[in-house]
């Protein structure tokens, strides 16, 4: 157990990274927050299956699922979703005595004065529960951490199942529980309770590639706009140590975002998931880190089955054969377009953005950010042709590469932004085109952008990938990585198609030029 005072500590420590890292809040605080709920892990379908049950079935409902697996969120998200002909019962705290039940059900539904017998107070509840049947509502009494209430009070919730008229039960009763829950129910003093269970649900630990998109939506949630923020060895670290559960991630991802804070990191690391495994012992467990060569087996064979994923969705779409005829860029050639994200998984989309983007975040700021898409107003894409593709072919050399007219100040200003003696600061990048033979699709991508930025902020070189020679454009100068997230959010549609994303001065410096 973790107690109060280290909790409110690890959120105010938590709450030191946010604006290095562009967050808006914490992404992986343990108190349960609707906001946060990921869906995969199959959360999303036993979610649908309890709010058909809790407004169709009647009887009782046990859902199981280890410590720190996400019940608890799950059954706030229930009740917050019940349609408004289900009135719920909620019971935080189910460790009442066989007497106390009946009146804390009663005060949930607004009993006040109930009288001091059980018997009395049962007639009343009966009572407010008949009154309700009559004007159409269902009521669904939920019990979080049931596998710790007493026997005496169980077989009482158990009575309770037996108020009802002719044809329909006047209560449902969800319990939400442990493992223990299920051999506290096995108990032969319990038959009775097990004998009226309808449905049993359990939640699964989640799986290598579920934990790392439970990473990402997690971020995604608190405001996270770059590519992968964790590494593929950490995220393989992370999913080792945490066994799939929720909470474990949740405080191991935590506490690695705060190492790599400290260190000044834009990236979180192996080494910091181990600094964090050495800050949290996760219940005494002692967790053999993988090395980093076998992170990236692990990687590897999550990559592998990504893109078997999107390969097949992209099939089934058809978007490959239309994407054929437009421009080939190395930042978004496996990324689909956002139309196909329903039908590719989040660690998929994931898993394909670690490899081809370069993960940026926030640094304290150096200059005045400037704004790029503040200075024009928005322009209609209907006036954009899209940009064609340029045949491909052997890469040149940086002086045999051609270039226009335009584009000669355009490397000068890049030049001189790159050699400055304290690079920090960042821009977002536009498009990589293809070089070979590219000269008039950089004009006319150019010439399209133009009614958008100031040119004097337009910044680009020549960089390759996997032996591969592009143009990477780039536009405006930021101090933060967030003022340049939210520069990208304001651009316009014509523009944000071809996915521009936050980089730093000091990773594209480091590009691999020819």
């Amino acid at each position: 157990m973790i107690a109060e005072d280290s909790v409110d500590y690890t959120l105010l420590m938590s709450s030191l990274y946010l604006d290095h890292f562009g967050l808006v809040k914490s992404p992986f605080q343990i108190t349960p927050d609707p906001d946060f709920f990921f869906a995969g892990g199959r959360r999303g379908d036993v979610l649908a299956a309890l709010l058909h049950v809790a407004a169709h079935d009647e009887g009782i409902v046990t859902l199981v699922a280890e410590i720190g697996s996400g019940k608890t969120l799950l059954a706030r998200l229930m009740i917050a979703r019940l349609n408004p002909q289900v009135c719920a019962v909620y019971l935080a705290n189910p460790c009442f005595s066989r007497d106390e039940i009946i009146a804390a059900i009663g005060r949930d539904l607004g009993l006040t004065d109930m009288p001091g017998s059980k018997e009395g107070k049962l007639a009343v509840l009966q009572q407010e529960l008949l009154r309700r049947h009559t004007l159409g509502q269902r009521v669904v009494l939920v019990v979080d951490e049931a596998h710790a209430m007493p026997i005496e009070s169980l077989e009482e919730v158990r009575l309770l199942s037996n108020l009802e008229t002719g044809q329909h039960k006047l209560i449902n009763i969800m319990l939400f529980g442990q493992p223990e829950l299920d051999a506290l129910l096995a108990e032969p003093r319990l038959r009775q309770v097990h004998d009226r269970v309808i449905h049993r649900f359990e939640l699964q630990a989640l799986q290598s590639m579920e934990t790392s998109a439970y990473i990402d939506h997690r971020l995604r949630a608190a405001g996270w706009q770059g590519a992968g923020l964790f590494s593929p060895a950490a995220m393989a670290g992370i999913n080792r140590a945490a066994q799939g559960r929720a909470r474990r991630i949740n405080l191991l991802a935590d506490k690695a975002l705060l190492a790599a804070y400290a260190q000044g990191s834009l990236t979180v690391e192996l080494s910091h998931v181990s600094h964090a495994m050495h800050e949290l012992p996760l219940g005494g467990m002692r967790v053999k880190m993988p090395t980093k060569s076998q992170a990236w087996t692990l990687f590897g064979l999550s990559f592998g089955l990504a893109l078997l994923m999107a390969a097949a969705a992209v099939g089934w779409l058809g978007w490959y054969r239309n994407a054929s005829s437009n421009a080939h860029l190395p930042s978004q050639a496996l990324a689909p377009p956002a139309a196909t994200s329903a039908a590719i998984t989040a660690a998929t989309i994931t898993t394909l953005a670690s490899i081809v983007t370069t993960t940026v975040v926030t640094t304290p700021p150096v200059t005045a950010p400037i704004s790029a898409a503040a200075k024009v107003p928005e322009i209609s894409p209907k006036r954009v042709t899209p940009l064609q593709s340029v045949p491909s072919g052997p890469s040149l050399s940086q002086k045999q590469l051609p270039i226009s007219e335009h584009m000669a100040p355009i490397f000068e200003r890049t030049k001189n932004r790159l050699n400055q003696t304290r690079l920090s600061g960042y821009t977002m990048q536009l498009v990589a085109l293809e070089s070979v033979e590219g000269v008039e699709g950089v004009d006319r991508y150019l010439a399209q952008i133009a009614p958008q930025f100031d040119a004097h902020q337009i910044y680009g070189q020549f960089s390759q990938y996997k032996g591969r020679t592009y143009m990477a454009l780039y536009a405006g100068d930021f101090a933060t990585a967030l003022d340049c997230a939210r520069a990208i959010e304001a651009l316009p549609l014509s523009i944000r198609s071809n996915r521009p994303f936050v980089r730093s001065w000091v990773k594209v410096k480091q590009e691999q030029t020819p």
